[in-house]
């Protein structure tokens, strides 16, 4: 379902996905079961091919996208990351800021995730 949004060309979207209040740049790859609301997330700057996706498998880094089952709230993803399956992208306790981390800063309270940030499978935005 997608509602008050806008998605890019070239973009992929899993099946029971729910997008909403957001934008989804080019060639981005949503999974199936994700939930994506108030949120950019800024697309990819190439496809991958299935070389390059089984070469990053191998290292255990997920494809360019977001997986199934992951969540996204209140966010602004940068350009070619990778985000795993049943990850969590949201500031639940609504703090204003935070310090800045490899895989994320909050600032005015909207979680970033710097540009090609990978995030594991199972990975949850700290407390």
């Amino acid at each position: 379902t997608v509602k008050q949004s806008l998605i890019a060309d070239g973009c992929t979207i899993g099946k029971g996905t729910v997008i909403e209040n957001s934008v989804i740049g080019l060639r981005f790859n949503i999974g199936s079961n994700v939930t994506i609301r108030n949120s950019v997330l800024m697309g990819a700057d190439f496809f991958q091919t299935p070389e390059d996706i089984q070469a990053h498998a191998n290292r255990g880094e997920p494809p360019i996208g977001v997986g199934d089952g992951s969540v996204i709230e209140g966010a602004i993803v940068d350009k070619n990351c990778r985000i795993g399956r049943n990850v969590r992208v949201v500031n639940r306790s609504g703090v204003d800021s935070c310090p800045e981390t490899p895989e994320f800063i909050i600032c005015d309270g909207i979680v970033v995730v710097p540009k090609e940030t990978v995030l594991p499978n199972g990975w949850t935005t700290p407390e």
